[in-house]
């Protein structure tokens, strides 16, 4: 089978700076325990690996050991969280993805009340509302304007993995309803152009395999671009998730990835697909 790879696919900058961040103080540790606060990034393979490495991860700040040291995930941690940290007497390395950063210091410097633009209930949302200091709202579909008033100036900001046709819309929104608000965009560019690279194999591939993790909401936005421009799309862990008999109707597919996928995990999908 003849695999097209997208232009732009697989670990981003962020993961990539959370990686070399995280083998400096493994190769510099003098006996102190690691832990990890949370998922360094949302990928099985990735905390598998880490795992197997030793590296425990923790959610709570209480279950951090004096002493020790802990490695902030790159989707970061609330300020309420950090502060525990702080109080718990560790050494903290901050591996916050400096995109995710910027959207907490905006959060709790602004001026005005927030509009969240982004997924409820995942970790880079949860990160940026714990830095909040004024009232703010998470937007993730149209439905979540209905409550916000109407009668004051907001600050935008946005997930820096939001899908872009999610964003247009939610923007859309907000102008047609009147709302008044100045945006702080800091979507991805490396997510940007990673959609950008699916628009571009519409029309040269018939199907497109989307490796990432279900948990990585960029991994299930490039699904959701792919298919929003006619592309057939589907997200695969693996190559243990590819359905030769589904995929054997193609004379060629096409092949994207995730921020957070690893290498090694992309080369068995294509030596496979190859293979068929």
């Amino acid at each position: 089978m003849r695999v097209i790879k997208a232009e732009e696919m697989g670990i981003c900058i962020g993961i990539k700076r959370a990686f070399s961040m995280l083998k400096d103080v493994w190769m510099n540790n003098h006996g102190q325990m690691i832990f990890i606060y949370g998922d360094l990034a949302h990928n099985s393979h990735v905390m598998d690996s880490l795992r197997k490495h030793g590296f425990k991860t923790i959610y709570r700040a209480s279950d951090a050991v004096k002493g020790s040291t802990v490695i902030i995930r790159a989707h970061g941690i609330s300020d309420r969280e950090r502060a525990s940290l702080v109080e718990k007497g560790v050494n903290i390395v901050d591996a916050t993805c400096p995109l995710v950063k910027k959207n907490q210091d905006i959060m709790r410097s602004s001026e005005f009340d927030v509009l969240l633009l982004g997924i409820k209930g995942h970790s880079e949302t949860i990160a940026v509302e714990g830095t909040a200091r004024r009232k703010y709202y998470v937007i993730q579909d149209g439905k979540d304007l209905d409550d916000v008033p109407k009668d004051r100036k907001y600050r935008v900001i946005v997930q820096t993995t939001l899908e872009s046709g999610r964003y247009e819309m939610l923007m859309r929104e907000l102008e047609d309803r009147g709302f008044s608000y100045v945006v702080s965009n800091s979507i991805c560019m490396a997510s940007e152009m990673r959609r950008t690279s699916v628009h571009k194999l519409k029309g040269e591939v018939p199907f497109l395999y989307v490796i990432g993790d279900k948990k990585s909401a960029n991994s299930n936005a490039l699904v959701s671009e792919a298919r929003s421009i006619g592309l057939e799309a589907m997200l695969l862990e693996d190559d243990t998730d590819i359905d030769e008999a589904f995929i054997s109707r193609f004379d060629s597919v096409g092949i994207t990835a995730g921020s957070s996928t690893p290498a090694s995990v992309i080369d068995r999908v294509i030596r496979r697909l190859e293979n068929i």
